[in-house]
């Protein structure tokens, strides 16, 4: 089987995203060795920044093709026209000429589509990318339908992204991958695509996320000034989705709860600045607890593991998730977890955790204390937090992904005869 894969997803996507489709690729061309790999980088989507090193790229079954497109030129960026009413000639001129580049831009690059696809018979299309190449069955993974869910917690931007995606899952793709049961039945009923046609594939924490001692975690932890076991840690993008907020208000509540306050663990949330995120940061001063909550910004994936597997409690009040792999990666690294009950983390934690309100931050805070009052409650979820996480896995992931292709193909193949 010839599979073609979006690529330019790797150099835009964070977080759980980067993260699926960069262990998924590199699964999926060892599993599928008997497998040809056409993996296409549309440089235009994001040009400038670096494509994450990646084992897949130099596997002997695979095939980089790179697309660069057309380069725009400027009339108004050359030196005889940077200044006075020759450069206001200038930038009205490009901006006449706006249309014509982006006819000439599209055209081009469906051309370099069409050209680096011409063989392939599955193509993996992706957010960046909804592309569906002449005579190949399409398969489109979608990890959530947050933007009609809860339209008001996005900005523009990204619904207009995830309404092309949608459309073109609803019209074109012949198969879909839900990372979850949630976001299947999601899938099913906003979007109206028969349930035959979306196939559920879980995620998987990396192997880096296993227990840790503090001797292992004792290095990069002390470059956060943290010590292993003496920190509440929640890990997710600052957009509200997350839950921020409320979480913060649940710390407060426990910081009234607790005297001395200083036994009390901090509260350190990590994750890069996402959307309307300026409440959040406002939280801990608003609620009291400004010195005892850090935000440490996007930390790098080498000290991920290190950062999750010393925390005391991992803490995930979602509003709602796709999947939710932060939770998981916890589990794995054996520490235990408060999560909320909506959406898809019920699945992924199943019995290894406790659960919240997302909507109550009474109920956070309780489920937190469970964790840090009963140790012998901690003890049992740790155990049972590293057996539930084996339960998924990225090479089970790549064998069912390998799966949908093949039934896509013959699929096509079936309606082509």
């Amino acid at each position: 089987m010839h599979i073609g894969v979006d690529i330019s997803l790797l150099r835009i996507a964070q977080a759980g995203v980067l993260t699926y489709h960069r262990s998924l690729l590199n699964h999926l061309v060892r599993a599928g060795r008997d497998c040809r790999f056409t993996l296409i980088d549309v440089l235009p989507l994001n040009p400038g920044r670096s494509m994450p090193p990646l084992a897949a790229l130099g596997a002997p079954n695979v095939r980089v093709i790179r697309c660069p497109g057309i380069r725009r030129s400027y009339l108004s960026a050359l030196p005889a026209f940077r200044d006075g009413i020759a450069h206001t000639v200038a930038a009205q001129i490009d901006h006449a000429l706006d249309p014509i580049w982006a006819l000439l831009a599209r055209a081009e690059m469906g051309l370099e589509l069409r050209g680096a696809s011409r063989f392939v018979e599955v193509f993996h299309a992706s957010d960046q990318l909804p592309f569906a190449p002449p005579g190949a069955a399409v398969v489109l993974t979608i990890h959530d339908l947050t933007t009609r869910r809860f339209p008001d917690m996005h900005v523009a931007e990204n619904a207009a992204l995830h309404a092309t995606k949608e459309r073109f899952a609803r019209d074109r793709a012949d198969r879909i991958i839900a990372v979850s049961e949630a976001t299947r039945r999601d899938i099913v009923s906003e979007l109206g695509i028969p349930p035959e046609r979306v196939s559920v594939v879980y995620e998987a924490a990396d192997a880096r996320f296993r227990p840790h001692t503090p001797d292992e975690t004792r290095t990069i932890l002390e470059r956060y000034d943290l010590a292993h076991g003496a920190y509440v840690l929640s890990v997710g993008t600052l957009e509200p989705r997350k839950n921020h907020v409320r979480l913060i208000e649940a710390y407060a509540m426990l910081h009234d709860r607790y005297a001395p306050a200083e036994h009390l663990p901090p509260l350190i949330i990590a994750g890069g600045n996402g959307w309307k995120y300026d409440a959040i940061l406002a939280a801990p001063e608003q609620t009291g607890v400004a010195g005892f909550v850090r935000f440490l910004g996007r930390v790098p994936d080498d000290d991920l593991p290190a950062l999750i597997a010393g925390s005391r409690v991992f803490v995930y009040p979602s509003l709602y998730e796709g999947f939710g792999l932060p939770p998981l990666e916890a589990l794995a690294c054996g520490v235990p977890v408060v999560v909320s009950h909506a959406a898809s983390l019920p699945e992924v934690v199943g019995d290894a955790g406790l659960y919240c309100d997302p909507y109550d931050p009474h109920d956070i805070a309780r489920q937190i204390a469970a964790l840090l009052e009963d140790n012998d409650l901690a003890l049992r979820l740790r155990y049972a937090s590293v057996i539930r996480a084996r339960q998924f896995s990225w090479e089970r992931a790549a064998r069912e992904t390998l799966a949908v292709y093949a039934q896509a193909r013959d699929e096509r193949k079936a309606r082509q005869r």
